[in-house]
């Protein structure tokens, strides 16, 4: 919301510097996010009259001008160049010390600053500007030439009515009472104990035509519009505004259009009430009808874009056609121009949540939808046609026709809510008297009423603050108001340093792992669209209010949210993705084994991996490749085991998944927990990445929940001795499988297994290939034998040929 500072002392009393101000709208917990000053730059420029124009005498196109600066002050000499100067002209005068915005002469524009100078022979105490050399304007062929009017001496910021300061104020959603100058000026009067001074309305209708004889409201969905106003005013001539209402308009962020259009905008930012104005004369049957739209029916808005309806918007017709959608836009077929004689006011109350929906639903926020979301006063919606009519008479000429049409059939109170003194006190850690919480919510128009209890107040809360609605809600009003800095600390709090638990530990185990080997941590939303979920599983969930189509349903997998960072990063022209990432997965089964904070939803927390493109950086060392299955293969062992779960092992699927390709089952202790795979092509496709995405899922809860006993042995004193098998194989025929039972047959005698050699060719035959291990052999005890180091290897080639239908190949 923009507040002009100028504007805003018209309804209250304030002489505090602007720093104060915005301190204590901050404190109010009105957020002053900026503050820009008006005509910043045209500081030290001022009126000047032009009293002679003299030939320069040693140039032909310079002329010596006397200029006087100020009434009561003496003449300048100053020499200047424009063609269009001469006596008699009020102009804008710099003088030595004074900043000119833009150098015209200059071909980047730089600013400079004045000072006397000597211009072939004759002195010059300043200069008169160009609009161009101000930044007013882009003319810069002569200097501007002001209204005969103007009195010399007189600030250019204040001539030109740009002797004000712009705030830039965040108002949260449940203040809509602060969507306007004298919502803001209500607050503030009550800060500084000053009066609010609200513009009495004042209007001279027509006594010989009534509102009713010229029109008629039908309201036919009342839910949808509690409240529908109209006034009419004729014989108005549309023009532009004057200065006034313009500079006003400007310091608040808003255009300036035409006398009729701007009155509009200048009540909705001044009582917080939007307002409409119709061409009464493009109304078919002069009347308005307020109805549901029927759907499938289309509608082109002021700004020309043409919208098809659902059926549940609120519009505002004549009666034949709609003229505007309620609370939203205004129609083209029915705006104001440059013929209109008479003109429709439109001064009504929206429901929010039809307002909402209907913006949302169509992509259109206005100044005025933004203003009905959030819940105007449906109380005020008589004053501020009042006041716009009044004005709308004043600036444009017409005249009132007597009488206010006004459709209310269930005028909306104010909630009435107790407060108890002692409660207040309580909550707030404070000491205030009856009598102080009484002052602070009368001046911000909460109506406080005795009982029979000295400690309870019975509170009427006015209808344009709907954000109050309970006890506590005025409690905050009254701390507001007292002032959060004013409330003593009177808590003390001790923090205890604990060791994280087991859990805990684990992540950050985990984490450090991770980052250490190179992956980055990434956070993604948990939610997203349907199509993109179902992609993945076929048992979502939803959510049952969704922000968006986009966000309306819980990730079944962390690899649906992981995958959009990944085109993002390739998007953005990296070449590697190494990531992960911790967070929570969803499903609607029941019985799966997931926790069940909500009956019926399953949660899962999992650890997701993600790698692709380069697998590592340039290297002078080491050729560039891409990541590979063995990558995200390696690195998941040896993450299980960085953190101390060796007792885990690899299980390999022959049939991919609907998620991924060469897939890789991973068990703890017996138990599956996750999976490694590589993405299939038609993910990738639907995500657009065009490089290969190997990935990995873990569940957390299993990895926490695992035994984790850690036993350390001394290296043997005995020598170690290294023997190479090989053999030929099917080819289908896994290396983990046969690498398995080398281990289990050579017993404790083996101390590790290595793949060295894995060939495939034409020499082998069809469908073969060449393992080949080395073998470390090595005992705690004892230095083995030769005899029992080949009765060792000869059983590991037994078992293994036997096993597998294996050959044993020479090395």
């Amino acid at each position: 919301m923009r507040i002009s500072y100028k504007w805003l002392r018209q309804y209250v009393e304030l002489n505090a510097s602007m720093d104060d101000l915005a301190s204590t709208l901050t404190r109010l917990g009105l957020e002053v996010e900026s503050v820009e000053q008006q005509g910043k730059g045209l500081d030290g420029f001022r009126v000047a009259e032009v009293l002679t124009v003299e030939k320069h005498p040693n140039a032909d196109r310079l002329k010596v001008c006397k200029v006087l600066p100020g009434i009561g002050m003496e003449p300048l000499q100053i020499v200047c160049g424009a063609p269009n100067v001469s006596a008699g002209q009020k102009v804008i005068l710099g003088v030595a010390g004074t900043t000119v915005p833009h150098d015209q002469h200059d071909p980047e524009g730089k600013p400079f600053v004045l000072s006397n100078a000597t211009i072939r022979g004759v002195e010059s105490k300043g200069m008169l500007c160009s609009g161009k050399e101000l930044g007013i304007s882009d003319d810069g062929s002569g200097i501007v030439v002001l209204d005969p009017s103007a009195v010399a001496g007189t600030p250019l910021t204040e001539f030109l009515g740009l002797d004000d300061c712009s705030m830039e104020i965040g108002i949260t959603p449940n203040r809509p009472d602060c969507l306007s100058h004298i919502g803001i000026a209500r607050d503030l009067a009550a800060a500084y104990g000053v009066p609010l001074n609200v513009p009495s309305v004042i209007m001279k209708e027509d006594p010989s035509v009534s509102v009713q004889s010229l029109t008629s409201v039908q309201v036919q969905n009342s839910m949808d519009c509690p409240r529908y106003t109209a006034r009419v005013i004729r014989n108005v001539v549309v023009k532009e505004s004057p200065e006034w209402l313009k500079q006003h308009l400007t310091a608040a962020g808003l255009r300036p259009i035409n006398n009729v259009v701007d009155v509009t905008n200048y009540v909705m930012l001044e009582f917080g009430q939007p307002l409409h104005a119709f061409d009464m004369e493009k109304l078919s049957g002069q009347r308005i009808v307020v109805r549901s739209a029927a759907a499938g029916e289309s509608f082109v808005t002021l700004d020309g874009k043409k919208h098809t309806l659902s059926g549940e918007e609120l519009m505002i017709c004549d009666a034949e056609r709609a003229v505007a959608i309620g609370g939203v836009m205004g129609g083209a077929n029915s705006e104001i121009s440059a013929a209109t004689r008479t003109v429709l006011l439109e001064s009504a109350y929206f429901l929010p949540t039809s307002v909402r929906k209907t913006a949302k639903r169509l992509g259109i926020s206005t100044d005025a939808s933004y203003r009905f979301e959030r819940g105007i006063d449906p109380n005020i919606t008589r004053t501020a046609s009042d006041r716009a009519a009044q004005l709308l008479a004043e600036l444009t000429g017409g005249s009132i026709a007597s009488g206010i049409i006004d459709e209310y059939p269930s005028p909306i109170e104010g909630r009435r809510i107790e407060l108890r003194v002692s409660r207040t006190n309580a909550i707030l850690g404070t000491g205030i008297s009856s009598e102080a919480i009484r002052d602070f919510l009368s001046s911000i128009g909460i109506a406080v009423k005795s009982t029979s209890s000295p400690d309870v107040y019975e509170c009427t809360v006015p209808t344009f603050r709907p954000d109050i609605e309970q006890e506590i809600d005025l409690i905050e009003e009254v701390a507001r108001l007292f002032g959060y800095d004013n409330i003593a600390n009177k808590t003390s709090s001790e923090v205890m340093f604990a060791k994280p638990d087991i859990g805990e530990q684990r992540v950050i185990d985990l984490r450090r792992w991770l980052e250490s080997n190179g992956l980055t941590e990434i956070i993604t939303n948990s939610l997203i669209d349907s199509g993109s979920a179902h992609l993945f599983s076929q048992d979502v969930v939803s959510v049952r209010n969704p922000l968006s189509t986009e966000l309306e349903v819980l990730r079944p997998t962390m690899l649906s949210t992981m995958l959009q960072s990944v085109a993002h990063n390739f998007n953005h022209s990296a070449d590697r993705v190494h990531v992960y990432e911790i967070g929570t997965t969803f499903t609607s089964l029941q019985g799966s084994g997931a926790k069940e904070l909500v009956t019926g939803i399953g949660e899962r927390t999992m650890l997701g991996i993600c790698l692709s493109g380069d697998a590592h950086s340039i290297s002078w060392h080491e050729k560039l490749r891409k990541v590979d299955i063995f990558d995200i293969k390696g690195l998941i062992t040896s993450l299980l085991r960085g953190i101390g779960l060796d007792n885990s092992n690899l299980i390999y699927y022959n049939a991919p998944s609907s998620l991924t390709e060469m897939t890789i089952g991973i068990e703890i202790n017996g138990t599956y927990v996750g999976f490694i795979g590589r993405t299939t092509q038609n993910l990738l496709k639907r995500y657009k990445i065009d490089q290969d995405v190997f990935y990995a899922e873990v569940d957390m809860d299993a990895v926490i929940a695992a035994e984790r006993i850690k036993r350390y042995k001394e290296y043997s004193r005995f020598p170690k001795v290294v023997r190479d098998i090989a053999f030929i194989v099917g080819s289908e025929v896994p290396v983990a499988a046969i690498e398995d039972v080398v281990r289990k047959t050579g017993g404790a005698n083996i101390t590790s297994v290595t793949l060295f050699d894995l060939f495939q060719g034409k020499a082998l035959g069809e469908g073969k290939k060449s393992i080949a291990f080395t073998l470390t052999l090595n005992s705690s005890e004892k230095t083995l034998t030769d005899a029992e180091i080949d009765a060792t290897v000869t059983a590991v080639v037994a078992s293994v040929t036997k096993t597998f239908d294996a050959t044993l190949r020479s090395l």
